[in-house]
C-alpha cells in the first residue's frame, strides 16, 4: 500500500475471532458467504484448506496471511475434519479520509487493499504473536481496546506490505526521482520553482513526473509546495514578529494577499489570527 493510501486509511475493526475445530464442526466444514458484507483478513495457526474468492481459488496453511477486500465478493471457506484449518479472524471495514484545511471528508473504498490475497509469511512465530495480540486485546475488551486494535491493524497492514518482494528497477528509480525533487523543494522553496522546472530536474515529463509525485507522496505538486511554504510561514509567525508581507515574500509569495488567503483555506486560521493563538 502506497504511502497516499497508508495516511487516509481509517479502518473500523468489527470483529477478532478464533476460528477452531469446533467451529468447523459447526458448520460440515464449508463456510460460504454469497456476499460479504465487510472485509475480512487472517492469519493461518494450524491445518489445511482453500479459501474462494469470487472465481479464484488458494490454499491456506500454517503461517498464511489471507485478506478479502472489498465488500461485495463471493466467499467460501473449506477444509477436512483430518487436519481442520484453525485461524484468527479480523472483520473490519474502513473509510478513505482526506484534510481540507479544517474539513474532513471520507468515502467508502470499493478497490481491494493492495495486497496479495493470500501470502505464505516468512517470520510465523512473530506474526502469529502479533494476532493472538490482538485476539486477546478484543476479548478482554479493557478500556480502549476498539482503537488498541485498530492500531494493531494498521501495524499489520503495513508490517505485510514491507514483506512483499523488492521493487523492480525501474519503480527504485523512480521512487528516488521523486525523493530528489522533495529534497529540492524543502532546500529552495523559496524560489518560482514550476512544475515544468522540477519536472525537467528529475529528467521526467511533466504527466509522469505528476503521476509519480501524487503516488508517493500523497499530494500534488502544487499541494506540496505549498505545504512546505506554508509550515515555514507558521514557524516564522510562532517565533518572530515580522510583518506578514514579509514573511509572504521570504516563503515564496510576492502577493501578501495571496499568502493570506491560501494560509486562511489550509490551516483555518488568518496568519493574523495564527499568531496571537
Amino acid at each position: 500500500m502506497d504511502q497516499d493510501f497508508m495516511n487516509r486509511f481509517m479502518p473500523r475493526v468489527v470483529d477478532v475471532l478464533f476460528r477452531d475445530r469446533q467451529h468447523w464442526n459447526n458448520h460440515q466444514y464449508e463456510v460460504v458467504i454469497p456476499s460479504t458484507q465487510m472485509c475480512n483478513m487472517g492469519y493461518v495457526v494450524s491445518g489445511e484448506g482453500k479459501l474462494e474468492i469470487n472465481e479464484e481459488s488458494y490454499k491456506l496453511r500454517k503461517g498464511c496471511f489471507y485478506h478479502i477486500s472489498p465488500p461485495g465478493v463471493r466467499l467460501r471457506f473449506t477444509t477436512e475434519s483430518t487436519n481442520p484449518l484453525i485461524y484468527i479472524a479480523v472483520h473490519f471495514d474502513y473509510r478513505l479520509i482526506e484534510w481540507e484545511g479544517r474539513e474532513l471528508t471520507s468515502k467508502v473504498s470499493r478497490t481491494s487493499l493492495r495486497l496479495p490475497h493470500v501470502v505464505e509469511l516468512d517470520s510465523v512465530t512473530r506474526a502469529e504473536e502479533q494476532f493472538r495480540q490482538m485476539l486477546q486485546i478484543w476479548n478482554d475488551k479493557c478500556p480502549g481496546y476498539e482503537w488498541r486494535s485498530r492500531d494493531f491493524l494498521i501495524h499489520l497492514l503495513d508490517q505485510l506490505e514491507g514483506m512483499q518482494t523488492s521493487k523492480p528497477l525501474s519503480e527504485l528509480r523512480a521512487e528516488q526521482s521523486i525523493h530528489r525533487a522533495m529534497e529540492h523543494v524543502h532546500e529552495r522553496f523559496r524560489e518560482p520553482l514550476n512544475r515544468e522546472q522540477m519536472a525537467q530536474y528529475c529528467s521526467l515529463s511533466v504527466s509522469y513526473f505528476s503521476l509519480l509525485f501524487k503516488k508517493y507522496t500523497g499530494y500534488s505538486y502544487v499541494q506540496y509546495l505549498h505545504k512546505v511554504r506554508l509550515e515555514k510561514a507558521k514557524m516564522l509567525l510562532r517565533n518572530g514578529f515580522a510583518p506578514i508581507s514579509e514573511i509572504a515574500r521570504d516563503i515564496g509569495y510576492e502577493d501578501p494577499l495571496y499568502f493570506s488567503k491560501l494560509f486562511t483555506r489550509e490551516v483555518g486560521l488568518s496568519p493574523r489570527d495564527y499568531r496571537k493563538g
